[in-house]
């Protein structure tokens, strides 16, 4: 029983649920052992894990949980229209995002957003977790698992205000949580408020070659601003009772956004020669997105018969409407109008429930999970582009997963599972089903005290993405050519099938200075999938293809020192090294290429420190996305410059209650900079792009109490 015991509260601290009883001293433990918790977890692990602390999330100055993710290391928010989040070199679904273990369905526009502008003040630690196992699957490179932050029965209030400057525009936010409760009883009311202005700028070079000869070239200079207005409820009531507890928390999110843009136009007369540069005309841009969200989710766990029994559920229900109008004027000042008004809603309801046993030296957990997920577009587009349509889709996953943690020796450990995933998707009258049986097995082993190897290999399954299948049209906003296309899915899509194999050495300093880690990635996948521009009739269209099978592979460095050994006292150094390699075996062209997009290397280093004389504690942390490279002969060439971002910040500890925290991100304003060229025949279409940056500081008052 006691092991039991073990078990359960060793999956409560996982979840991030505070183990209840004497609840001073049980806060008072976690707050001291807080320093080493993330080496020691990691460390324990049967699988790779990173755990990103609430002090390191502290420390990266932002406002919302989707900029912490493009701020974890190996990950980075690329540019260009996929957006997202990718790592190792694969754009597209490389990295999967749970919330509190639950995941969404793959389709889920509003989920996505809505999570990524949540405040970072609700978000309690992040784990990074790599390789593949039955529990995640091995569909994603990487999954991270955001932990929110729990009610806790002990009265208190934190406030976060800020203000600050992103360019020349001020940004402001305000949260404010109350927690207490009474026994077995815990409630936290949480309150957010931001209102954001960011300033945008970009540059546009557009030439169109044939048979050698450059028979147009037009320049765009664009300058806009884009506002938030965001709110934020997210109650919380939880009751404990030992290792039993139930919470439920429902959410009430509610988001506008305007954006406006003023565009100059300009055109060479003799485009060859490159001289005659002359006004082209003007474009003007607005439009308004209001987002709303309501949530209810209720989670629980309890011993039965000495296993642990959780579930979760949420109740999902979003709706977003966007209102654009675009106005141009020609070389002539002839005005033309072009409008689109949309209404997306989603309801999606998210079942989950999980059973933890410990037998002899095994640990065994079985899981089920159910998504279903039902969407409504209504597009009215109106101009020189006119669509008036409504497409509905849908979504529903089932998986049931089995998993052993098998403690062969005490320092070897072999984590064996199968996963069963039945997938189907709707678009409209297309349709697809997929059913799979994904087997994975790790290996944990320390050899050497301080030392630990771990390898696994998984298989995978993608189904494509909702928006991949519909033919849903996106039109250009300039000319139609291969660099302005149409978007759209691509009905026939089908999914990826992956295997993938993991192997990492980790040292864990004497005297818990730290952690030095390198791994090796293998990654075989049939049906790869990338987005490719073609002519269809008389208009360029952006789909997704299978192009055939891909391999990535390539190496982790990653470390985490405290040089308190080494004589500087209080400072902590951490990096991290993604050196990423990618090829296709392009089955339409009968070639061995590298994959689209494929960054040289990303890198990130950081380091915080502390001050006690001075009562202060600064950091300052660095993110490298090297140059990515496009290259498929006769067809398309891209090139993407490499991009440099410096955050920093100065904590000053006003009392015990109240710090003031200054600080930057993107100091140095870099810009985002992209050559693309698309070559048909005699004729080649060059793009040169420039998305400026902005440096950001802030003034955040914090207090506790």
């Amino acid at each position: 029983m006691r092991r039991v015991v073990g078990v359960v509260a060793a999956g409560a601290s996982v979840l991030g649920t505070p183990v209840w009883g004497e609840e001073a001293q049980v806060l008072r433990e976690v707050v001291v052992s807080a320093r080493n918790g993330a080496e020691a977890e990691r460390r324990e692990a049967s699988t790779q894990k990173v755990v990103v602390t609430s002090k390191d999330i502290e420390n990266l100055g932002v406002m919302t949980i989707g900029e912490v993710l493009g701020k974890l290391p190996g990950v980075e928010m690329p540019a260009g229209p996929e957006g997202g989040q990718r790592t190792r070199g694969m754009s597209r679904d490389s990295v999967k995002i749970l919330v509190d273990g639950e995941s969404s369905a793959g389709g889920s526009a509003i989920m996505a957003g809505v999570v990524g502008r949540l405040p970072v003040g609700e978000l309690d630690r992040v784990e990074i977790l790599r390789g593949s196992s039955a529990e995640f699957g091995g569909a994603a490179f990487v999954t991270v698992n955001l932990i929110m932050k729990r009610a806790l029965p002990k009265r208190s209030t934190a406030l976060k205000a800020g203000v600050g400057m992103r360019g020349s525009e001020p940004n402001a936010q305000m949260s404010w949580t109350e927690n207490g409760g009474a026994g077995h009883w815990g409630w936290s009311l949480p309150v957010t408020l931001n209102l954001q202005r960011n300033p945008t700028h970009g540059e546009v070079d557009r030439q169109n070659t044939s048979a050698g000869t450059r028979a147009l070239w037009q320049k765009e200079n664009s300058d806009g601003l884009s506002t938030f207005r965001e709110f934020v409820l997210q109650p919380k009531l939880t009751w404990k009772d030992g290792v039993d507890s139930f919470t439920i928390s429902p959410l009430l999110f509610d988001g506008l956004r305007k954006n406006s843009s003023d565009t100059a136009l300009t055109e060479f007369a003799n485009p060859a020669a490159g001289s005659g540069e002359a006004f082209n005309g003007s474009r003007t841009s607005s439009d308004t997105s209001q987002r709303r969200m309501l949530r209810l989710r209720a989670e629980g766990e309890m011993l039965v018969g000495g296993a642990k029994l959780s579930g979760k559920g949420s109740l999902n229900n979003g709706s977003n409407t966007t209102d654009m109008v675009r106005q141009s004027y020609n070389a002539a000042n002839v005005p033309s109008v072009a409008t689109d008004n949309s209404n997306n809603s989603e309801r999606e309801l998210n079942l989950a429930l999980r059973l933890d046993k410990p037998v002899d030296d095994h640990l065994l957990a079985l899981g089920l999970e159910h998504i279903n997920l039902q969407r409504v577009d209504n597009q009215d587009m109106g101009g020189s582009f006119v669509v008036h349509a409504v497409h509905t889709a849908s979504e529903r996953q089932s998986v049931v997963w089995l998993q052993d943690d098998w403690k062969v020796q005490p320092i070897l450990t072999l984590t064996a599972g199968l996963r069963g995933e039945s997938m189907q998707l709707e678009a409209d009258a297309f349709a697809q089903q997929r059913s799979g049986l994904l087997p994975s097995l790790a290996v944990r082993w320390e050899p050497v005290e301080r030392w630990v190897v771990r390898t696994s290999l998984g298989a995978g399954l993608k189904m494509p993405r909702i928006d991949e299948i519909a033919d849903v049209v996106l039109p250009s906003i300039a000319a139609n050519t291969p660099v302005t296309a149409d978007r759209r899915g691509n009905p026939g899509l089908k999914p990826e099938s992956s295997l993938n194999y993991e192997a990492a050495v980790e040292r864990y300093l004497d005297g818990e200075a730290g952690v030095l880690g390198a791994n090796l990635y293998v990654r075989s996948t049939q049906d790869f999938t990338e987005r490719r521009v073609q002519m269809e009739g008389v208009r360029w269209v952006d789909r997704p293809y299978n192009e055939g099978r891909a391999q990535h592979w390539g190496w982790e460095l990653d470390g985490k020192v405290r040089t308190d050994n080494f004589g500087w006292r209080g400072a902590t150094v951490k990096a991290h090294l993604t050196l990423p390699h990618a090829q296709v075996e392009d089955a339409r062209r009968g070639i061995t290429r590298m994959a689209r997009d494929t960054p040289q290397y990303v890198f990130s280093a950081g380091l915080d420190a502390s001050l006690p004389n001075l009562k202060s504690g600064y950091g300052i942390s660095m993110q490298v996305s090297g140059s990515s490279e496009t290259s498929i002969p006769g067809e398309q060439y891209g090139f993407t410059q490499a991009r440099t971002t410096v955050d920093a910040f100065w904590l000053y500890r006003w009392n015990p209650q109240i710090n003031l925290r200054l600080s930057g991100q993107n100091l140095f304003a870099s810009s985002t900079v992209r050559d693309m060229q698309y070559v048909a025949g005699a004729n080649s279409w060059l793009l040169h792009t420039v998305d400026a940056g902005y440096r950001t500081v802030s003034l955040t008052l914090e207090g506790r109490w």
